[in-house]
C-alpha cells in the first residue's frame, strides 16, 4: 500500500502512510496524520449527518492525541478511532460512518487502540444498542452513567448567588487543573478540560477564592450554541457555603447575555447534585454510558 491512494474519479483522498497496519483485507489502519485533517472531518461529519445519536466531534481536537483511521482498500477513510486519559483509564472512541459498517473497521480500530493498554473506558449514548453489543462483545462491562444536563434562559431567569467567595480568573493554569482535579475527585465524572484549555483565551475559566484560598474552580469553552462545563467543582470542606452556586450562576449569567445555553454532566446517581441542578433550571437531555475493560479503578 505504498504511495498515495487515489479515488476513482482520479483525485487523492490524502492517504500516503508509511507502514500501513492491515488488519483484513478490507481495512488498513494507518495515522491520522497520515490521512489529514479535511480527511478526518469528512468522515467524522458523515457519521453526524448519517447517525441520529452520534455528538458531533471536533477533528482538530481529535487529530491533537492519539489518532487513527480505517482506510479501506478503495483508499478512503471508512472509520477514526482515538484514545486520551481520563483519570487513569484510557478512553477510547471510535467513529464509523453506517455506509462502512460491517467491514471489520471498527473492530480493527478497536484492537489499534487498545494495544498497549491494560484498562481502557469507552462510551456512547445510553441508547446506541448497537454500540453498546458491540463493546459487550469485547469484553467491556458497563461501569457508569452520566446525565447530560442543560440550561438555556435569559438574564432574568438566572438564579441569585450567595456573596460566599470571590471569582476571578486563574493566575496560574496548572494550579487550576490542580485545584479542578481535587475538586472532583470524590465525584464522577472527573474533569476533561485540559491545561491547553485553560490558558485559551476563547475559554472561560474561574477560580473561587474563600478568605484569601481556592477552594473552587469551573472551566468552559464554546460548543455550537452552548457553553459546555468541563470541570467543575468545590474541596469538599469548603461545600455548602455557596461557592459552587457563585460559579456556575456566573458561567449562566454570561451564556444568557450572549444568547447561549449551558451543558454540564452529572453523574445520574448523585440525587444531591442531580436536584441542585434542577433547582437551578438544569433539564437532561441526553444519558451518557461508560463501559470498562480492565482494571479496578472507578470511572
Amino acid at each position: 500500500m505504498g504511495g498515495r491512494r487515489r479515488r476513482g474519479d482520479g483525485r487523492s483522498t490524502g492517504v500516503a502512510p508509511t507502514s500501513p497496519r492491515p488488519y483484513n483485507a478490507a481495512v488498513f489502519i494507518v495515522p491520522a496524520q497520515d490521512v489529514g485533517l479535511d480527511a478526518v472531518a469528512r468522515c467524522l461529519d458523515q457519521v453526524v449527518a448519517q447517525d441520529p445519536m452520534a455528538v458531533p466531534v471536533d477533528a482538530a481536537d481529535v487529530m491533537a492525541g492519539e489518532a487513527f483511521v480505517a482506510v479501506g482498500d478503495d483508499g478512503e477513510p471508512c472509520g477514526v478511532g482515538w484514545r486520551r486519559l481520563l483519570g487513569t483509564a484510557t478512553v477510547v472512541e471510535v467513529r464509523v460512518p453506517p455506509r462502512c459498517r460491517r467491514r471489520g473497521a471498527g473492530g480493527a480500530l478497536y484492537e489499534r487502540l487498545a494495544e498497549d493498554r491494560a484498562e481502557l473506558l469507552a462510551s456512547c449514548d445510553a441508547g446506541q444498542s448497537r454500540v453498546r453489543k458491540f463493546l459487550e462483545h469485547r469484553g467491556f462491562e458497563l461501569a457508569a452513567m452520566v446525565f447530560l444536563q442543560r440550561w438555556d434562559g435569559g438574564p432574568e431567569d438566572v438564579p441569585r448567588a450567595f456573596r460566599s467567595a470571590r471569582l476571578g480568573p486563574p493566575a496560574d493554569a496548572e494550579a487550576a487543573l490542580a485545584l479542578l482535579r481535587a475538586a472532583q475527585a470524590d465525584r464522577w465524572p472527573p474533569p476533561t478540560a485540559t491545561l491547553d484549555e485553560l490558558t485559551d483565551p476563547e475559554a472561560w475559566v474561574q477560580v473561587a477564592w474563600v478568605d484569601g484560598s481556592p477552594v473552587g474552580a469551573l472551566s468552559a469553552r464554546r460548543e455550537d450554541d452552548a457553553w459546555a462545563v468541563r470541570g467543575f467543582g468545590v474541596l469538599a470542606e469548603a461545600r455548602g457555603r455557596g461557592v459552587g452556586r457563585a460559579l456556575i450562576t456566573e458561567l449562566m449569567r454570561r451564556a444568557a447575555t450572549d444568547g447561549l445555553g449551558v451543558v454540564l454532566r452529572t453523574d445520574h446517581a448523585d440525587e444531591p447534585l442531580m436536584a441542585w441542578t434542577a433547582s437551578l433550571g438544569f433539564w437532561t437531555f441526553r444519558s451518557w454510558v461508560f463501559y470498562r475493560r480492565g482494571g479496578t479503578a472507578t470511572p
